[in-house]
This record gives C-alpha cells, structure tokens and sequence, in this order.
C-alpha cells in the first residue's frame, strides 16, 4: 500500500471535498447567513480541491520518477554484474590452458601462444554506477574500477608474451631445432642466448602472475557485487553465476 500513498490520498481527499461541497450546499440554503458567505466557502472548496489534485499529480509523477530511477540503477547494476562474469569467463578460458604447465621451462616453450579476449568490449561504465556512492559505497566503487584495471593488465600480459613468443621465441626454436628434443637445460640456454631464454622464462611468469591473481580476485569480487546489489535492492532479481569447478 505504500507505493500507492499518493492515489490513495487524493481518492480520500476527493470523496472529503465531495461531501463537503454537499453540506455545504445544505447548510447555506438553510443558513441565514449573508450571501457573501456563499462565495468564500464555495472558493475554498474549489481552491482546497485544486490545491489537492495538484498535489497528489507531484506525488504521483515524484513516486513515478523514482520508480524509474530505481529500474535504471537495478539494469545497471545487472549489466556490470554481466559483464563481471564474462571476464570471469574469459580468464578462466585462457587459465585452463594454462594449467596443463606447471614447471617455468614449459610454461615459457611448451605451452603455445593463445588469443585473448576482445576485452575492449569488456568494459564496466563505472560513471553509471555512481549513485552507489549515495549509498556510501564508494570504496567498492574504487575496488570496482581497480578489478577492471586488474583484468586489462592480465590481458595485455598475455598479449606481451604471444607477441615475444611467436616474434622471437618460435623462429629462435626453429632455427636451432630445439622443438621437442629433450636437451640438458644449460645447451637450451646456450644456444637461444640469456635475451631469449630469460624473457621467455620472465615473461611467462609475468602471465601466470597476473591472469592467476586476476581469477581469484574476479571470483571474490562477483560475489561481493551480487551481495550489495541485494542489499540495495532486495526484492529485485540479479544475473545468477555459478562458478566453475
């Protein structure tokens, strides 16, 4: 009932201002007082009800408009929810190749160049989100807006070491036909030189590094959005997620 204050007044008022014009009407033919009398009452009666319709037309469109604003916060809140999960997603698709490689050396020689995500597409309007800092909530507005820069990072660490692995390291392994030959590491190193050998090793690392932490802070922070999201609007439906196993 109370969303519908507003209409519910002005029907009650309404009815009020009815009967009130009614024995009004009643009382001044019976009245000996002056007809001027007549006038001012029947003024207020049209004023109080101009007054009262007015009034219930502001609450109305006030109750409307916030009825709107809050279907424009819960979208918005979805949408950057779905997009969470897609980067969720796309880490985890570019994480489960590179499980299969535990040891460094194979990390940096073994485990082939993959192709990212278009993560430019992946991207949070965070401005649209910021009426949660009404809600002091500006510090997971911040955490937010740091995730996304988390993720980018891990993608463009992928995208160093392809861009090293197929440029430098593929044609370097070619050329000394070490793919797939089982040599004493210190002969690997000798003939790819330690430009090479160690930017591949480093720069593998720095992939595993950032696309490992970034799967586990992306899997906290879906959680922790899907939280807020139902305590700033608890009776709403949010994106579901279930995380892979």
């Amino acid at each position: 009932m109370k969303d519908y204050q507003p209409e519910l007044y002005g029907f009650l008022l309404a009815i009020g201002l009815l009967n009130l014009w009614y024995l009004t009407g009643v009382a001044i033919e019976e009245s000996v007082l002056p007809k001027n009398y007549d006038f001012v009452i029947k003024f207020f009666t049209v004023g109080v009800g101009g007054f009262a319709g007015a009034y219930s037309a502001f609450k109305l469109k006030s109750y409307q408009d916030r009825l709107s604003e809050e279907q424009r916060r819960v979208s918005a809140l979805n949408w950057a929810l779905f997009i969470l999960i897609r980067k969720y997603n796309a880490i985890e698709n570019m994480k489960a190749s590179m499980d299969k490689y535990e040891r460094p050396f194979d990390r940096a020689f073994s485990l082939p160049a993959m192709v990212p995500a278009p993560y430019d597409e992946l991207k949070i309007e965070v401005n649209e989100l910021s009426f949660l800092v009404d809600f002091d909530k500006a510090n997971f507005l911040m955490e937010l807006s740091l995730e996304q820069d988390r993720f980018r990072q891990a993608m463009r660490a992928i995208e160093i070491r392809n861009e090293f692995y197929v440029g430098e390291i593929q044609p370097a392994l070619s050329h000394y036909a070490l793919n797939g030959r089982p040599l004493p590491l210190a002969e690997f190193q000798e003939k790819l030189g330690e430009r090479l050998f160690e930017g591949a090793i480093n720069g593998a690392e720095n992939m595993y590094e950032h696309v490992y932490k970034t799967s586990d802070t992306l899997d906290k922070m879906i959680q922790s959005f899907r939280e807020v999201a139902k305590e700033l609007y608890p009776g709403k439906k949010f994106v579901g997620w279930i995380k892979k196993t």
